[in-house]
C-alpha cells in the first residue's frame, strides 16, 4: 500500500519509489509575486501538519494529570480518573480542531494578500469589492468573492467551505453537528482529495498523472516499475445531531489538499494561467 506523506511515495516492497512535489516549488518560479503569499501559505500548511504529526505521536494517559515547574505541582486530579482510551480520543479531537483552526484562519490571511496583490497587479481589473471590505469578510464570503471576480472553480470553495464549517462545530460545539454547520439538507459534508497510487506496465521510467489538477502537481520518478498517480475525491457525512471523526490520514490529506487548494488560488496573479480544478 502507499504511505501517504507529505511528499507521497510508494513503499519500497512495491519496487517502486516517486515523489509528488509540492506546489510551492513549481508556482515560486512561475511568477515574481507568487512566492510570499503561495510559499507563506504553504509553509503554514507544513507547520499544522508537523503539529498533527507530532500530536498523534503523543498518547496521553491519566497518569499525564500532573506537572511540577519551578518547585510548583500542577494536578488535576479527575483526569486520573477518567480511561485512557476516552482522553487519547479527546486529544486526537482537540488536535483535529487546532488544526483545522490554523489552517482555515491562514487560508483567509492568504485570500486577503492574494486580493491585495490583484489589486495592485491588476488595476484595470473589474473586481465586485474593495480590500478593506474583503478583509472584513469571513472565509467562506472571501471565497464567494475570489470564485466571481476570478472564475475559481466552485468546488474549491465548497471543499474549503466544509473545513471551516467543520471547524466551527468542532471548537464550539464539541464536534456535534448543529442547524448552522449543514452543508447538504441534514448533513454536513466535508471533501478532500487524495492520490491512489497503481503499477503499471511497461519499460518506461515515469509517473504518469490522471488528474485535472496534473497541472498543480509534479511527479518524478526515481526508480524501479512505471506508475500511475490518481487523485480522487473523497468525502465524509455527518447527519445533525452526530460528531465529527476524523482519521489522522483524514487530517493529514485535508492537508495535502490544501496545498493544491493554495497552488490553484494562487494562479488568479498570473495573466496567461487558468486556474485549475
Amino acid at each position: 500500500m502507499p504511505e501517504r506523506q507529505n511528499n507521497i511515495s510508494l513503499n519500497p516492497d512495491h519496487a517502486l519509489c516517486s515523489r509528488i512535489d509540492s506546489p510551492q516549488k513549481n508556482q515560486a518560479q512561475m511568477s515574481e509575486y507568487l512566492p510570499n503569499p503561495v510559499g507563506k501559505m504553504q509553509s503554514e500548511i507544513q507547520l499544522a501538519g508537523f503539529h498533527y504529526i507530532v500530536c498523534m505521536k503523543t498518547r496521553p494517559t491519566n497518569a499525564d494529570c500532573k506537572l511540577s515547574l519551578e518547585n510548583v505541582e500542577y494536578s488535576f486530579e479527575n483526569i486520573s480518573e477518567q480511561k485512557n482510551d476516552t482522553l487519547h480520543a479527546e486529544f486526537q479531537r482537540w488536535a483535529s480542531s487546532c488544526v483545522l483552526r490554523d489552517l482555515i484562519e491562514s487560508f483567509s490571511i492568504f485570500l486577503m494578500e492574494l486580493y491585495r496583490e490583484a489589486l495592485k497587479i491588476k488595476p484595470s481589473r473589474r473586481y465586485s469589492t474593495t480590500l478593506e471590505k474583503f478583509e472584513r469578510m469571513g472565509i467562506e464570503d472571501q471565497l464567494d468573492v475570489i470564485s466571481t471576480d476570478f472564475q475559481i472553480d466552485p468546488r474549491w470553495a465548497v471543499r474549503l467551505a466544509g473545513y471551516n464549517k467543520a471547524r466551527n462545530s468542532l471548537a464550539h460545539r464539541q464536534g456535534i453537528v448543529g442547524a448552522r454547520d449543514v452543508t447538504d439538507g441534514n448533513e454536513l459534508v466535508i471533501r478532500w482529495l487524495v492520490a491512489k497510487f497503481e503499477l503499471i506496465e511497461g519499460q518506461a521510467q515515469s509517473v504518469v498523472i490522471n488528474s485535472p489538477m496534473k497541472g498543480l502537481v509534479q511527479a518524478q520518478h526515481i526508480e524501479g516499475a512505471p506508475a500511475r498517480v490518481e487523485i480522487n475525491d473523497k468525502e465524509k457525512r455527518i447527519p445533525v445531531g452526530s460528531a465529527i471523526h476524523f482519521s489522522p490520514a483524514d487530517i493529514l490529506e485535508v492537508c495535502q489538499t490544501l496545498q493544491l487548494a493554495t497552488a490553484a488560488y494562487g494562479l488568479i496573479l498570473e495573466p496567461d494561467v487558468k486556474p485549475q480544478r
